[in-house]
């Protein structure tokens, strides 16, 4: 069977919301509400898909990343693999 980008990213996409409503539903057990509460009140919700790709830079003080943003969601789930990952800027410094 043959996969297009589109039905790829769709699937992907399926994927990550299943997981956000699952996550979301434990997030709300453990403030002790009820185990469906969360899911049911997220599940009609859009969700947002942003795949950014920064390969490794020899001279990383030469990189821009997405530049500051805060993330118009209620969860935000970031894939970190070879790089420090997430940083935010606080009192003039960023810090990971």
């Amino acid at each position: 069977m043959h996969y297009g980008l589109g039905t790829v990213f769709h699937e992907y996409s399926e994927a990550m919301n299943t997981l956000s409503l699952n996550i979301i539903e434990f997030l709300g057990m453990s403030l002790g509400i009820e185990r469906r509460y969360m899911r049911e009140f997220y599940r009609d919700n859009d969700s947002i898909l942003r795949l950014n790709y920064y390969p490794p830079c020899k001279q990383p003080n030469h990189t821009l990343g997405t530049g500051p943003h805060t993330d118009p969601t209620s969860l935000t789930i970031l894939y970190q693999d070879h790089v420090g990952g997430l940083q935010v800027f606080v009192e003039n410094q960023w810090r990971s």
